[in-house]
């Protein structure tokens, strides 16, 4: 049985998985830790990538959200960003990409760690997985996706699709299809990731 550390134990173990219930106890400064750790550069740079495929720096960028508010981000405090104007960003907390560049997926109008409409991503790698919220009417529920390398579509998870991407890989593969695996469906999943990019945090008892 795996034992996987910290990030694998924290990530996105919280609220509902496509078809699956899970809870978590999982802090807000523990996923965005684990999100930093997925950003597109190891640095503090804060970027946005615009729809025509500009790229745009800045020292900081921030998620501004409120009541009767639109949300949208602020950079270097003096220049507001709507959401329908790019494909992507990174700030502090983490990279996030629209769901416009998605092949599929629910259509999200939630914003509390990211734009709306927007998915984070958590594991970065050969295979990269993303988070989306979205509201069911009753709740807000994560929705996560895959995604082969930088150029592959971000398709949402399923287990069929975790083992497609992972076949190649029998360690990796074996450790998704673990019935005996006792925790969460999304950390099995994160971890899943994290063996197949040659994490060293993933380890053998």
């Amino acid at each position: 049985m795996k034992n996987y550390l910290y990030p694998a134990a924290c990530l996105l173990s919280g609220l509902v998985l496509i078809n699956s219930c899970s809870t978590s106890s999982i802090s807000k400064s523990e996923r965005e830790t684990a999100y930093v750790n997925s950003k597109e550069t190891a640095s503090s740079t804060c970027f946005v990538k615009m729809n025509d495929g500009t790229i745009k720096t800045y020292s900081t960028l921030k998620l501004i959200t409120g009541t009767f508010i639109n949300p949208y981000l602020l950079a270097d405090g003096n220049v507001k960003i709507k959401a329908g104007q790019i494909v992507s960003y990174q700030n502090a907390n983490h990279f996030a990409v629209s769901q416009k560049t998605f092949c599929c997926g629910r259509m999200s109008h939630v914003a509390t760690e990211t734009l709306p409409g927007f998915a984070v991503r958590t594991v970065k790698g050969k295979l990269n997985v993303y988070c989306k919220k979205y509201y069911t009417g009753q709740s807000v529920v994560d929705e996560y996706f895959l995604q082969a390398g930088n150029d592959g579509l971000i398709k949402p998870y399923s287990p069929e699709l975790m083992n497609q991407l992972v076949k190649d890989n029998p360690e990796a593969y074996q450790f998704f299809n673990n019935k005996k695996f006792k925790g969460r469906t999304p950390a099995k999943l994160q971890a899943t990731a994290l063996l197949y990019n040659g994490d060293q945090s993933i380890t053998k008892n």
